[in-house]
């Protein structure tokens, strides 16, 4: 056991110790609540004794004996679980839950309580089938706070096991239905199930999906995405183009993704413009290295790193990206003498620090990633939320 968790297991011991010394100072005053006191009192020392001696299995059995299972001392047994669960040993969570689970004694409403918690459990173990049984024989919990909690960790189990038609009705229950951020949840669910039938060349059915999505999300960009590549895919160019060029006017960070694409379907006398205005909007390193590609293609090296010095000083920024691009473009116009070895070193030098550098990230844990699109955050779980994150 890390220091942490004795810590914290300790003050709840000793919370308990205080909750059994004043329940029998105070309800009893005669010899045999004093015999009583003592006899609690032994059997709380022991079970620190156990504690300190990292023997937690035991110190649980104690505690839990001389902690009565009743109404008033219930939490008191689901957060002893919990703390166990949350350091990651479930299967002592589980036997505590499972323990005060098994007592007929509690109301309909405390036994929904832990039958919660060891739904908790078996999910925090994998065992999702098991937590799934126990959340739906719930999902009409007498307290709309429980029931808000089942609903919610039967879509964590329906995200993990990818079942998004189970996560579509489940979102439709009155208490997530108008929330706006499962509203956003329920586009990305229409979306997974268009993208799986893409996969397998089902444009039909999949643009139902897509449609669904942009009803429940308007601003549902990944809709949008999807729905240009399936265009794409299917030759309809204009149609494609005008959903890609959509994007940026939800989000403008989105440039870095929809750039590329256009890069394939358009002239570069279209596409410059469209660079310029992205450079302008939210200056991005895909968008800058674009135009400069753009530049060197048409005119030559030199011309480009004129159009690369000028933007840097218009924008009075500098970063290792547009260095390297100098750098490069440098290198293009070297001779084979020793500058040349010493600009490519430079460069490589450049291309490494960059590499480590996040596509994207999280705008609401933080959570940085190499990958774009991703549109779950593997960390908060939120939905779409992780954006394109190569500004200058």
């Amino acid at each position: 056991m890390n220091e942490v968790l004795l810590l914290i297991t300790l003050v709840t011991a000793i919370a308990i110790g205080f909750f059994l010394g004043y329940k029998a100072k105070n309800k009893n005053r005669g010899a045999r609540a004093s015999l009583s006191a003592n006899s609690l009192n032994k059997d709380y020392f022991t079970g620190l004794t156990y504690l300190l001696n990292d023997q937690q299995d035991q110190a649980i059995e104690t505690f839990m004996r001389v902690l009565e299972i009743n109404p008033e001392t219930v939490d008191t047994h689901i957060a002893m679980g919990n703390l166990f669960r949350s350091k990651g040993e479930t299967e002592k969570a589980i036997r505590l839950h499972q323990n005060l689970f098994a007592r007929p004694t509690l109301s309909k409403s405390l036994t929904q309580q832990v039958q919660l918690e060891l739904a908790r459990d078996f999910f925090a173990a994998g065992l999702f089938d098991r937590a799934e049984r126990l959340l739906l024989e719930i999902t009409e919990a007498q307290s709309d706070e429980v029931r808000l909690q089942v609903l919610k960790l039967l879509l964590r189990i329906y995200e993990q096991e990818k079942e998004w038609q189970k996560a579509i009705e489940i979102s439709n229950n009155r208490l997530l239905r108008d929330l706006p951020e499962q509203r956003k949840a329920v586009a990305h669910y229409y979306c997974e199930l268009a993208d799986s039938l893409l996969a397998q060349n089902e444009t039909t059915q999949a643009r139902k999906y897509l449609k669904q999505a942009l009803y429940n999300d308007p601003n549902c960009i990944r809709a949008n995405w999807s729905t240009a590549n399936m265009e794409l895919k299917n030759n309809n160019v204009r149609k494609g183009r005008s959903l890609l060029l959509r994007i940026p006017e939800q989000d403008k960070r989105y440039y870095s993704l929809v750039l590329p694409e256009l890069r394939q379907i358009m002239t570069d006398k279209d596409l410059s413009p469209i660079l310029d205005e992205a450079l302008e909007q939210f200056p991005s390193q895909t968008a800058l290295n674009l135009k400069t590609e753009l530049i060197q293609q048409r005119h030559d090296s030199h011309s480009a790193l004129e159009y690369l010095e000028a933007y840097s000083a218009r924008r009075k920024s500098s970063s290792p990206f547009v260095a390297g691009l100098q750098v490069h473009l440098m290198l293009d116009q070297a001779n084979t003498g020793s500058l040349k070895p010493r600009l490519h070193q430079l460069e490589q030098q450049l291309s490494r620090y960059d590499s480590k550098q996040h596509k994207s990230r999280c705008i609401s844990c933080g959570f940085k990633s190499q990958h774009s699109p991703l549109w779950q955050c593997p960390k908060c779980r939120s939905w779409g939320s992780v954006r394109p994150d190569d500004v200058l």
